[in-house]
């Protein structure tokens, strides 16, 4: 089971807090068992006139004290049973976000994120449910049952007993047609809920777009829609659930049935005291918590089965980029690329052949092509997120491989086309990379990255708030303000990946010229306009996944091959820029066209 997977070793690894749970728990049950037989003797003794008001008082203050005594014992269980229970729900989801750290890019691109989201909240719920209420049902329920059985059976009357307990096995059969049919009905009702949650996250995600075609009111049927199939499956789920009720009652209106039945001919003749028909009658109600919890028990188990599988599935996900490095430290920054092919995952065309780029320390590589050519393919092989098998990728003269991720990874200064910008404010975001940089240095960064103008119109500066991925700031800017960010890090490398594809020409040659001096860093710059990399120690043409053309600016010219042509027609897009063509105008017909060209 998936389920006792994952609660054996935590139980193993908190078995004395679990011990010490039973323990109370097993200490109420025996105070809880005395009450009855107390009750029953003290009616006996009264019926006799064996009892003084004296000894009747001090067996109302021991009730009392019996009392107190298990509403202490409660609370020490509860406070061990689920207070441990909870550690459960962190070590999970301190374990799932670990694993989603280390999967590659390919994952993501099968798996919707509104379903990881929903595992990792309502599937670890269940299982951390399971650990406590569950623990809880099972144990203090088959605990008060053999108890309260052994006292009915050895310490009151056993026919009597034999025969109250005629309905049980049927109850436990009824127990065991329903709790299949909440298992598969549980597992349908988190899967609806993925479902839901997905189309959730896109709907927020493009709520733009939706309101620009007029779709709002369409998303909001297909939304109700769903809405309503995750509302079916839960009400399945109840539906089903609600059955434990009536099975118990049944089983618990026979028994009572046959108690009084059968008590009342055992009392007639002789065979036990009205205080014992009464203490049996009181026994038998406690039977009605070990009945209830049975089902309970069962109704969480099954549900925490069917989350745990789901996460299951989940943590045994092959991880393609294992971290088995040993280094710590990259010692210099000297970059070769050896690479045979490279096919992604789902793809059965190479994006990359008989690539072979040496970068020295220092010095700065450009990568150009037209779309597709493997430009950001080459960036995402050295950063890990995929798996080279048909060659290497060497930095500092070791594998990229020897290298622990943390290490590597720390490495980079890593700015996307598309960055990410988190929720949070201006400076906090540049400042990520250093968390410990001085606000003079933030504001630097800012300036280097050519935002400084921008921030003298934020209304708050650097303590803005952005918004979710940066929603109150135009592609541009969003790209300056990453740029800032992988600028103010420490990080040796620095990676451009069409960072300056959102900015206007002007802001691109500030952009260039605050790259110039980063000489103490190895840059590498990803762009489909050339005049990015028009300043680089070497340039490298990419074409089809094959490396066409390589050399400096001017050696490139010389050739007059694929980059002198794509040269010349940028160029006269420049200068049409320079005529007066507006900045928006420019770089959407830049890019359209020199994309294909």
């Amino acid at each position: 089971m998936a389920l006792w997977r994952i609660l054996n070793d935590f139980f193993a690894r908190h078995r004395i807090a679990y011990l010490g749970a039973i323990i109370c728990l097993f200490g109420v049950g025996l105070l809880n068992l005395a009450l009855p037989w107390w009750i029953g003797n003290t009616i006996d003794a009264l019926r006799a006139n064996e009892i003084t008001r004296e000894v009747l008082f001090n067996r109302i203050g021991l009730l009392i004290a019996v009392g107190v005594g298990m509403y202490v014992l409660r609370y020490l269980w509860r406070v061990q049973l689920f207070g441990t229970s909870y550690k459960l729900g962190i070590e999970l989801r301190d374990r799932y976000y670990a694993k989603l750290t280390r999967l590659d890019p390919g994952f993501f691109q099968s798996h919707r994120s509104g379903d990881l989201l929903a595992r990792a909240s309502q599937d670890i719920d269940a299982v951390e449910t399971a650990a406590g209420e569950g623990v809880l049902s099972s144990i203090d329920g088959a605990m008060t049952l053999f108890l309260v059985l052994g006292v009915m059976i050895i310490g009151i009357d056993a026919p009597l007993a034999l025969f109250a307990l005629v309905p049980f096995p049927f109850m436990a059969w009824g127990f065991y047609r329903v709790a299949k049919r909440v298992q598969h009905d549980f597992g349908q009702s988190l899967q609806r809920f993925s479902q839901l949650n997905d189309r959730t996250q896109e709907a927020l995600g493009g709520l733009r777009m939706l309101r620009q075609h007029s779709l709002v009111e369409a998303e909001i049927a297909d939304f109700e829609k769903r809405a309503e199939a995750a509302a079916q499956a839960d009400f399945e789920v109840q539906r089903m659930e609600a059955r434990y009720d009536p099975v118990v009652f049944l089983a618990l209106g026979a028994a009572t049935l046959l108690t009084l039945s059968v008590g009342t001919w055992r009392y007639l003749d002789q065979a036990i005291t009205l205080g014992q028909l009464t203490s049996f009658t009181l026994y038998l109600v406690q039977l009605i918590w070990p009945m209830f919890a049975l089902g309970w028990c069962l109704n969480i188990l099954q549900r925490g089965e069917a989350a745990a599988r789901r996460l299951d599935d989940f943590f045994t996900e092959h991880e393609i980029i294992a971290d088995h490095g040993t280094r710590q430290h990259v010692d210099n920054s000297d970059i070769a690329f050896e690479v045979q092919a490279f096919t992604y995952p789902q793809s059965t065309t190479a994006t990359l052949e008989h690539i072979n780029i040496i970068v020295p320390a220092g010095q700065t590589l450009g990568i150009v092509g037209t779309t597709g050519s493997g430009k950001s393919t080459l960036i995402r092989l050295l950063l890990r997120q995929y798996a080279l098998a048909q060659g290497e990728i060497r930095l500092g003269g070791h594998a990229i491989g020897e290298y622990t991720l943390t290490a590597l990874r720390t490495a980079f200064a890593y700015v996307p086309q598309d960055p990410f910008l988190f929720a949070a404010t201006l400076g906090e975001n540049v400042a990520l990379a250093r968390p410990q940089a001085s606000r003079d240095e933030i504001l630097q960064a800012l300036e280097d990255a050519a935002f400084s103008t921008d921030l003298a119109e934020l209304p708050q500066g650097l303590e803005t708030q952005i918004g979710e991925r940066g929603i109150t700031l135009s592609g541009g800017q969003r790209q300056r303000v990453a740029l800032a960010r992988a600028l103010l890090s420490n990080a040796p490398i620095l990676l451009l990946d069409d960072t300056l594809s959102a900015v206007d020409y002007a802001t691109e040659q500030r952009l260039l010229t605050t790259l110039s001096k980063q000489r103490a860093r190895t840059c590498l710059i990803v762009s489909h306009r050339l005049s990015a990399v028009a300043q680089a120690d070497r340039i490298v043409v990419l074409e089809e996944g094959q490396a066409i053309e390589s050399g400096d600016h001017a050696s490139l010219l010389a050739m007059k091959g694929h980059y002198a042509g794509l040269w010349q027609h940028q160029q006269l897009m420049a200068s049409q820029y320079q005529n007066g063509l507006s900045d928006d105008a420019f770089i959407s017909q830049f890019d359209e066209e020199n994309r294909h060209a």
